[in-house]
């Protein structure tokens, strides 16, 4: 049996006696196939707007649609029309029969032929199933133009059929043994082989078993139709399994003779042009997906083009942010290691300054203590000397103080114990790093304070210090030894706020955008590194804060920074 047997085929059976319909439906189910009933032409064509069947069973005499007509339809559809179809009746006029097979019905059998007749003609239609055609050229006549090849012993009959098949437009060849007709095949390419049942040395089921073989082989693609004397079972059995295509009693009708050829012919050409289409999609779809393919390769290569740019873009900003980083880390380093000399010297400077006001402490509490025994006995001279030494004791005290109040302002800004966040107080942080300073405001700078009555807020000192270093540094640079800065302090609901403003010349708008950029300077080369903004402003926005500046060229410039209350809440989370 052919091996595509195996497969599950689908099957629509057409037929409005629901007796006939329920056998036909045991039997097929019987062969594992799946078969859907419906009772009227009009559904069955419903039926066909999904998946395809494989086959198509269709009595002759339904209500509404005749099997004729119905067929019609099936092959003016350019979906369905290489669906095989098989047409049932109850009854046989070779009219009926023809009109069928005219119409487009694959083979014609009656409803009361034994059921394995049916199955056998059933398999001979799905053994030439192929992948139905999406896309067919409308069907014409070029079958009739077919090459026939006629393998009788009987000479009369061969030149009586052969006579009756031109007529039709065949062209048709005659072999007197299958021995000849064999030889004829592997010469010449046939369209369709008739061979009789019933002939010597070699019969018809042995020709149809060795062209079989030659199909299978690609030797030969002829249908074939074996001719018989009489409906013998077992014949028709044997004949379908050696591979036939049709059975045609030699006392049919000439008419029912070439309509199954013709019928043959069309089925044949269904399958030549779905094969021609089935290579047409293939070669479309290897195009579509070569061009997919080359699209897919282009947009892989721009893909990875974009990423290319992409992450040399991220790698150059990685790059100037590991620059900006590195150059921050050293600042701050330098700026820690200020503090450690700072409090180191603080530290050195207050031992003994302790010591030289404690003892000058006493030398005045000791000369009061004297006064009173010999102030009587010196001379005006004398007396003028020692209150002059006294007065001199007296700036000696003040000018210690300052020192030691000038060491504490020290120790305040250096705060190497304050690189953690705490409470700090900012007007102490901002009078130390006025005081750092003074040596540049010289008098000629007038600063002008004004403080809120809250004080204290919860940061980073030693980098808020930082912030409040580069700002006013700036203020007094941007003065040019003259004029004014006013510190302010304030507190809303949500920030502490301190301002710097100066008078000085202000920052001109076209470069306003820039003063947070690293490495941006106004100042001479050697006078200033273009970090000292981007620094704070670092700072400042890891706490959670902003800077916003305020400036118009020839009225000055103000630095607003902003840090909220709430940092502290906020790191305990």
């Amino acid at each position: 049996m052919n091996p595509l047997l195996d497969r599950v085929f689908r099957i629509i059976v057409v037929e409005d006696s629901e007796t006939q319909a329920f056998k036909l439906q045991v039997l097929l189910e019987e062969q594992g196939w799946h078969v859907s009933i419906t009772g009227t032409a009009e559904n069955a064509l419903n039926l066909l707007s999904g998946a395809l069947p494989d086959l198509i069973l269709v009595d002759y005499n339904l209500p509404g649609m005749r099997g004729d007509e119905f067929c019609r339809r099936i092959r003016m559809n350019l979906n369905t029309r290489g669906i095989p179809i098989l047409m049932m009746t109850a009854s046989a006029p070779a009219t009926s029969e023809i009109h069928s097979l005219e119409s487009g019905a694959d083979d014609y059998i009656s409803k009361f032929e034994l059921p394995e007749i049916l199955l056998l003609r059933i398999r001979a239609r799905l053994s030439t199933v192929q992948v139905p055609a999406a896309i067919l050229n409308p069907f014409n006549s070029v079958f009739r133009s077919a090459r026939i090849l006629h393998i009788d012993d009987s000479p009369t009959y061969a030149a009586f059929l052969g006579e009756e098949l031109r007529k039709q437009g065949y062209e048709v060849e005659s072999a007197a043994s299958g021995v000849e007709g064999l030889a004829r095949l592997e010469a010449t390419r046939f369209d369709c082989v008739l061979v009789d049942l019933a002939m010597p040395a070699m019969d018809g089921i042995e020709v149809c078993r060795r062209i079989s073989a030659m199909r299978l082989t690609q030797e030969s693609d002829a249908a074939i139709v074996i001719l018989t004397g009489s409906d013998n079972k077992g014949s028709i059995n044997r004949g379908f399994e050696a591979g036939a295509d049709d059975f045609v009693s030699k006392s049919s009708d000439l008419a029912v003779l070439r309509a199954r050829v013709q019928s043959l012919m069309r089925r044949k050409f269904f399958q030549i042009e779905n094969s021609r289409i089935v290579d047409q999609l293939k070669a479309r779809e290897l195009e579509t997906l070569n061009a997919n393919s080359a699209l897919e390769i282009a947009e892989a290569r721009a893909a990875m083009a974009e990423t290319l740019l992409q992450v040399n873009h991220d790698l150059q900003l990685a790059n100037r942010r590991l620059k900006e980083t590195q150059t921050q880390l050293i600042q701050n380093e330098k700026m820690a290691s200020l503090g450690q000399l700072v409090a180191g010297i603080a530290h050195e400077i207050n031992n003994p300054l302790a010591f030289v006001l404690n003892n000058l402490f006493l030398v005045e509490g000791g000369l009061d203590g004297l006064l009173p025994e010999f102030e009587t006995s010196l001379s005006e001279l004398s007396f003028r000397k020692l209150r002059k030494t006294r007065t001199q004791l007296a700036e000696m005290t003040e000018g210690l103080n300052r020192v030691k109040e000038l060491v504490l302002d020290l120790r305040t800004f250096s705060r190497l114990d304050e690189g953690e966040f705490k409470s700090v107080d900012v007007v102490e942080a901002i009078e130390a790093v006025l005081l750092l300073l003074n040596h540049k405001i010289n008098g000629c700078i007038r600063v002008k304070r004004n403080y809120g009555p809250e004080h204290t807020l919860y940061c980073c000192a030693g980098r808020l210090n930082q912030v409040l270093m580069n700002l006013i540094g700036n203020a007094v640079d941007a003065l040019a030894g003259d004029g004014e800065i006013f510190v302010t302090t304030s507190q809303t609901l949500e920030h502490f706020l301190f301002s710097i403003r100066d008078t000085g010349g202000g920052i001109p708008e076209a470069i306003r955008t820039k003063i947070f950029d690293p490495f941006f300077t106004t100042k001479p080369v050697g006078q200033g590194t273009g970090l000292g903004l981007a620094i704070s402003y670092g700072i400042v926005q890891d706490h959670g804060g902003s800077i916003e500046v305020q400036s118009e060229e020839g009225a000055g410039t103000e630095f607003v920074v902003k840090i909220p209350l709430n940092l502290e809440l906020e790191r305990v989370k």
